[in-house]
């Protein structure tokens, strides 16, 4: 990810590699937090870093 403060749910998706239904999911459920700007919707980039890093480390296991 680049240094970037908040990131279109477009953009998010892509950084994330995931498809709209899964991203949209993942914000109902919370874990994907969502933010306003007017009337854009916008994915702060530090929630994004939080997703990733509380995901599990398949070389943990």
């Amino acid at each position: 990810m680049t240094d970037k403060l908040v990131y279109r749910p477009a953009e998010a998706q892509a950084a994330l590699g995931i498809k709209n239904t899964l991203f949209w999911q993942l914000v109902k459920e919370g874990k994907i937090e969502t933010r306003k700007i007017g009337s854009a919707t916008v994915v702060p980039a530090d929630s994004l870093k939080a997703f990733l890093a509380g995901l599990p480390n398949p070389k943990a296991a």
